[in-house]
């Protein structure tokens, strides 16, 4: 199924805003709600979630929207009028 230039941008900003409001959550999540103790690496927990693990995983998950749902198109118009 294609969709029309408008349709193909509308889906990626959709994508977009929610891969923002998810990695926001999840920072925010494993920053202030983690619990206390120290993590495989040394520091604390809830640092290693949010700074290390979390953007790791968050850089994975964009690798894979971006290869599966954004599509490359000619956003050029040609006038050849």
């Amino acid at each position: 199924m294609k969709l029309s230039v408008t349709q193909q941008l509308l889906k990626e900003a959709r994508w977009a805003l929610a891969l923002t409001v998810f990695y926001i959550v999840g920072w925010v999540g494993f920053g202030y709600f983690s619990p206390a103790g120290k993590g495989m690496l040394g520091f604390p927990i809830w640092f290693e979630f949010a700074c290390i693990y979390f953007p790791l995983l968050f850089i994975f998950i964009t690798f894979t929207v971006v290869k599966v749902v954004y599509k490359e198109m000619d956003l050029e118009v040609d006038d050849e009028s």
